[in-house]
């Protein structure tokens, strides 16, 4: 959820704990017990929506980090020791091409770190059989293969995941606005009908529709583009 979604939703929570402590004046009503049901419903919905959205975006990141750690592991013990042999045997053009730490390799983007991965990996071959006393085998170039290729199915289960993503996002948003609905369109409209009879029912009730933000300020549900309940009468 965004800022603004949870603060809603703290809104719903409130609203559905006033109905729940007013069974007496829900019998009264059938029909608003009607709509405390479909909000009920609605509040479990955004839960495992929200829950869903929060596994799909952890998931894919955590995929993604532990394919670029391990890549970069895998890189920097061979960079080191290309380097370290081109320094001994005057290669400057190695040297250069060599010459990454850790850090220059986390400094990368994730276009720009499989290019040069992959660039200090063909060095290395071209001067294996040297290597061999830096203690580089070929194992441990065919293990910055795979780890290449495993950031390459990454990135390109990249565009399924977004899309993953996107559709519950969409679906989250579409629960909220259903909410919002139920509210405005029924919930205010059937406690309007109570307004006499149960004055502090209905005090309370709007009293809980006011959305509040982090920052300690307050907005109906009509200050985003619907019609505000209407003000409780004065005690």
């Amino acid at each position: 959820m965004t800022q603004h979604e949870e603060n809603k939703f703290n809104m719903y929570n409130a609203t559905d704990a006033i109905l729940k402590s007013n069974v007496s004046i829900i019998a009264e009503v059938p029909a608003l017990g009607e709509v405390h049901t479909d909000l009920q419903s609605l509040i479990e919905q955004i839960e495992t929506k929200n829950s869903e959205l929060m596994k799909a975006t952890e998931g894919k990141t955590s995929v993604k980090s532990k394919s670029i750690n391990e890549l970069i592991s895998s890189i920097v013990p061979i960079a080191s020791a290309v380097k370290a042999y081109s320094v001994r045997n005057k290669l400057l053009e190695l040297k250069a091409k060599s010459d990454f730490t850790e850090s220059d390799f986390k400094h990368l983007t994730h276009v720009e770190l499989p290019v040069k991965v992959k660039s200090i990996r063909d060095g290395a071959q071209d001067v294996l059989a040297s290597l061999a006393g830096y203690g580089i085998t070929q194992a441990k170039l065919d293990v910055v293969d795979a780890r290449l290729a495993a950031m390459k199915t990454a990135a390109g289960n990249k565009d399924v995941g977004f899309t993953d993503r996107s559709a519950t996002r969409e679906a989250l948003t579409q629960l909220f606005d259903k909410t919002d609905g139920l509210l405005k369109d029924e919930a205010d409209a059937i406690v309007e009908v109570v307004k006499e009879s149960q004055p502090d029912f209905y005090n309370r009730y709007f009293s809980a529709r006011v959305i509040k933000d982090l920052g300690g300020s307050h907005t109906k549900p009509g200050d985003e583009g619907t019609t505000p309940p209407p003000t409780p009468p004065a005690q």
